[in-house]
């Protein structure tokens, strides 16, 4: 009777060769051109043809897919532009009347620099006219309008005549191109050593800056920014204010300005029962204000403008008027129309950014939502305490410091120009400290302007203002200015930045590169990775197999082993060496292979 074999399928099948795996590989596996190695293999020119091309392919391959991997490691980012139809807050409206008050407090020195600054244009331009004001009107006392703010002037300020403005020659070349002389004037360290020329080709700016100089060297002892309590002074600035087709609150942030005079920061969302939301895109229904523009200036050298400044900004922020502030002009109807954008940026690893500036190294000096110019601010003066001893006036006071005046810090003017050099130039240390905001609302603004009030309607324009809110009626119309602010539409334009190449991009491109060159899908991978596991698992069972050989090997060796070449028993007889001889030898001889070492017993 005939016996059946019986073969059970296990769950491991090794090959019994190297040759004979690859072969298997080559044949079954679908990655396109790999049969192309094992069916021409008795010709070896075609299969030394298909190994160059196919090894060629996976060359070009990985390196295009190191390629991928070092653009999608460097992070790319790109720009995309979003339009929706929604509804927006309004913007915070600030406004400024280009007109700082003369503080009694420091008015006697303010008078000693008016003094000055006439004798340097006799000097220089021969005008001849006086520049003081003493008008008692025009000088204010600093608890007048504050509450609880007062001044340190507790000690005589003596003005450095020795910063003086004066001509300085321009070279050949200059001359040459047809510029004039420059003016301005020079400022020496502490130790006099080394000095800076602050100079200006405009006659006029080299005079302003002179005279800021000075002014905000006497104005150490009092604050730059003043809150103002007074209803007396927004009544004789903003004559009427309406948002939304509704009179405004008049619940305004109201504070002055040393070179802007008084400012008034109003918030639509806060200033009217109906709220910033439901705005419509119309002039009406935004903010319209009537302001009286002051024509007398209590420092002319230093405001130099008739009319106001105005600035719309996000209502978290605090207004920085000398940076984006832009002039009305008196006598108009300003009518500013507002589209407002808005930037989302990615953080890291794209790229740098911040939500609040709660990752900076020092704090912010504006009590408002974080913004890249407060931030640079903030730094620069921690810098200048860091390196001047002292804080420049125009920026916030930082805790433990005070302002610098060149009575206690001789040479504060010549530390701060070379600073603010730099951060012109964008190359102080503030650009690395500062990141953008990773999320930032922008507005965009056009303007348009009319002469207001027209020669017709003024009579009854005035009229009514002076029965409405006690306005003079012989005053001209360059004295009020109209000013509309709303939205152009309520379309909100975002620019979202966004990853150019994210993880599902990467597997997208390196797929398209292994299909372009083999075919074949993310199967085939699995089909190369079990070839690796094949071959590793092939390779540890013969090293073991081979390692278990030599072990049995090892143990059957006899551990005392004598050499018979050469040898003789009792009776001078050789020993024998073959296997039959050996038999016969006395017990007391262990014999063992030819060629080991012998070793005593």
């Amino acid at each position: 009777m005939e016996e059946t074999e019986k073969t059970e399928e296990g769950w491991f099948d090794f090959y019994e060769s190297f040759t004979e795996l690859f072969e298997f590989f080559c044949d079954n596996t679908t990655i396109h051109g790999t049969i192309r190695l094992n069916c021409s293999r008795r010709n070896k020119m075609k299969t030394g043809f298909w190994v160059l091309l196919y090894i060629s392919a996976f060359a070009t391959m990985y390196f295009q897919f190191g390629d991928t991997f070092t653009q999608y490691w460097s992070y790319p980012t790109k720009l995309a532009i979003n339009l929706q139809t929604k509804k927006s807050n309004f913007p915070a409206v600030t406004i400024c009347n280009l007109n700082p008050y003369r503080f009694d407090q420091v008015n006697e020195y303010l008078n000693q620099l008016d003094q000055l600054a006439q004798e340097t244009l006799l000097t220089l331009y021969g005008y001849n006219d006086s520049l003081s004001v003493n008008q008692n009107e025009d000088v204010v006392h600093l608890e007048d309008i504050t509450n609880n703010v007062t001044s340190q002037v507790n000690e005589s300020f003596q003005l450095d005549r020795s910063i003086k403005l004066v001509k300085l020659e321009a070279d050949q070349n200059q001359m040459a191109d047809g510029k004039r002389n420059k003016l301005g004037f020079k400022l020496c360290n502490s130790s006099g050593g080394d000095c800076y020329y602050r100079y200006f080709w405009s006659g006029v700016d080299a005079l302003r800056e002179w005279y800021k100089f000075h002014f905000i060297n006497i104005m150490s002892k009092i604050p730059s920014v003043l809150p103002i309590s007074d209803q007396e002074y927004l009544d004789r600035f903003i004559l009427t204010c309406e948002f939304n087709g509704h009179i405004c609150d008049r619940n305004y942030t109201q504070f002055h300005h040393p070179t802007y005079g008084t400012c008034y920061t109003i918030n639509a969302n806060e200033n009217s029962d109906t709220p910033g939301a439901t705005i419509i895109p119309e002039k009406k229904y935004g903010i319209s204000l009537i302001v009286k523009v002051d024509q007398h200036d209590n420092m002319p050298l230093l405001s130099t403008s008739a009319g106001t400044t105005l600035m719309i900004h996000n209502p978290t922020q605090s207004p920085l008027v000398e940076h984006q502030g832009f002039d009305i002009w008196p006598g108009t109807e300003t009518s500013i129309s507002v589209r407002q954008d808005q930037v989302n940026r990615l953080g890291k690893p794209y790229g740098d950014c911040t939500f609040n500036g709660s990752e900076l190294e020092f704090s912010l000096l504006y009590n408002s939502s974080y913004t890249l110019q407060a931030c640079l601010q903030s730094c620069f003066q921690y810098r200048m305490i860091e390196q001047c001893g002292c804080s420049y006036y125009l920026y916030p006071l930082a805790p433990g410091s005070e302002y610098c005046n060149y009575n206690k810090y001789p040479g504060w003017g010549h530390c701060f120009f070379r600073l603010h050099e730099q951060l012109i130039a964008h190359q102080h240390t503030c650009f690395q400290k500062c990141p953008k905001q990773c999320t930032e609302t922008m507005y965009d603004l056009s303007a348009g302007f009319a002469r207001w009030p027209s020669p017709v309607s003024k009579g009854w324009i005035l009229q009514e203002l002076f029965s409405e809110y006690g306005y003079n009626r012989t005053s001209n119309r360059s004295e009020i200015s109209k000013i509309n602010v709303y939205f152009q539409e309520l379309n909100l334009r975002s620019f979202d930045e966004t990853p150019a190449l994210n993880s599902h991009d990467l597997l997208s491109t390196m797929g398209n590169q292994w299909s372009f060159y083999f075919g074949s899908s993310v199967l085939s991978v699995a089909e190369i990775a079990e070839l690796v596991f094949d071959v590793v698992a092939m390779v540890i069972i013969m090293k073991y197999a081979k390692y278990k050989k030599n072990q049995v090997s090892n143990n059957n060796e006899s551990p005392y082993v004598i050499r018979m070449d050469g040898l003789t028993d009792f009776n001078e007889r050789t020993l024998p060496n073959s296997p039959q001889e050996k038999q016969e030898l006395p017990s007391y001889l262990v014999i063992g292979d030819s060629g080991t070492k012998p070793e005593e017993l």
